[in-house]
């Protein structure tokens, strides 16, 4: 019994042996190849989303730093008017109702006077009258300073005209000589009469006004771009 059991011994031996050489005929053993995880399958895809994300997230226009920047609208105000003699004292009288305090800025009314050509307010009179040397420094001898307490108060004026060609074509010649900073524009003059602003053209403010117009008939309510004010001491 013993010599069947060596001899079907050697011969599951032999068979082995040819089925093991069969198998790894005409390929290579993957030797050194770890099996496949699904769990590193969904991390690579997890990882090649991110770039993408953060790719979308850099041309965003919305996050994106080259965003242009939204320009800043101009504060609106209400402006009533015009005014004078005793009428003015009963318009103030009533505005005083609505306790408005700062909000309030009166001023005098304005018509159009023409064109000019001027250089814009200084901040002070020293800058002002600098300039005007300058100008003289180049020949240019005829131009003055406004020292009117208004919003144009230390511009330099160059000259008036009746017509916007007329003050364009001045424009041109003093560009010619290096006045840079000249510019040319309608010209307004004050006129015997005021004009009360208001900085609020809330419903509410402009309910109340429409109201208190009923009182004053030929007066004018309208928004307005608000008008800049004067610091105290220039």
């Amino acid at each position: 019994m013993k010599w069947i059991f060596a001899i079907l011994l050697v011969i599951n031996i032999l068979f082995y042996t040819v089925m093991q050489l069969g198998s790894s005929h005409g390929r290579e053993p993957m030797r050194g190849h770890e099996p496949v995880k699904a769990d590193n399958i969904k991390l690579l895809v997890e990882s090649q989303k991110a770039p993408e994300m953060a790719l979308a997230m850099s041309e965003s226009p919305e996050k994106s730093g080259d965003s242009v920047p939204v320009e800043a609208k101009p504060e609106i105000c209400l402006e009533w008017g015009q005014f004078s003699g005793a009428t003015l004292k009963r318009v103030a009288q009533s505005l005083e109702k609505l306790q408005l305090g700062e909000k309030l800025v009166q001023h005098k009314a304005e018509k159009s006077g023409g064109y000019w050509v001027y250089i814009t307010p200084r901040k002070t009179l020293q800058e002002a009258q600098k300039k005007v040397d300058e100008l003289k420094h180049l020949g240019l001898q005829e131009s003055y300073i406004v020292r009117d307490p208004s919003v144009m108060r230390y511009a330099i004026s160059m000259g008036i005209f009746s017509t916007a060609e007329a003050a364009a074509k001045y424009l041109d010649q003093l560009r010619e000589k290096g006045v840079k900073s000249a510019v040319s524009g309608p010209r307004t003059q004050e006129i015997d009469a005021t004009v009360f602003q208001i900085k609020d053209s809330g419903e509410s403010m402009t309910a109340q006004l429409t109201k208190l117009k009923l009182d004053f008939p030929g007066s004018e309510l309208k928004a307005v771009e608000c008008r800049k004010t004067l610091k105290e001491g220039e």
